[in-house]
């Protein structure tokens, strides 16, 4: 059996309302107010976190016990803000800041901080077609690698 096998059909409707949310306010909501949106303890809405976090649908921060990554939306600022329906939210990596456009299916403009220059490179998502400067993204390990280390992948 696996993690995403023993979800329950409140752990999806809470993942829904986690994305959800996060899109309207521009970040995750607190255990709490999970728990109020469905009549929950918050250890209920606790260990629906935590159960989602195992099925690899997102990462909590262990030190909060809060959603620090919701693939593609990191809860921290990044070296990628993504602009999309009026919102700036921010992306985990390269790769994740073409994720927000794509789950919401929208246009959206992006800029990313180069990690070597620090230089703003701006690229736009239209349509879906990606519209930027000719430029190389490099990811330093295989994706089969990628879970090792979420933070600094």
């Amino acid at each position: 059996m696996t993690a995403t096998s023993k979800l329950t059909q409140l752990d999806w409707r809470i993942r829904r309302f986690v994305y959800t949310f996060w899109i309207e306010h521009e970040r995750p909501p607190f255990v709490k107010e999970t728990a109020v949106q469905f009549a929950l303890g918050k250890d209920a809405a606790r260990a629906s976190y935590r159960r989602l976090e195992t099925a690899h649908h997102w990462l909590l921060d262990q030190d909060v016990n809060q959603i620090r990554m919701a693939f593609p939306l990191s809860a921290v600022p990044t070296s990628y803000q993504v602009h999309v329906q009026g919102q700036s939210l921010w992306a985990n990596c390269a790769w994740d800041s073409l994720g927000i456009p794509a789950m919401l299916d929208a246009d959206a403009q992006i800029e990313a901080r180069d990690p070597l220059t620090q230089e703003v490179v701006r690229y736009e998502v239209r349509t879906g077609i990606l519209r930027a400067p000719q430029r190389v993204v490099h990811f330093v390990l295989p994706v089969r690698q990628w879970y090792d280390d979420l933070i600094h992948t």
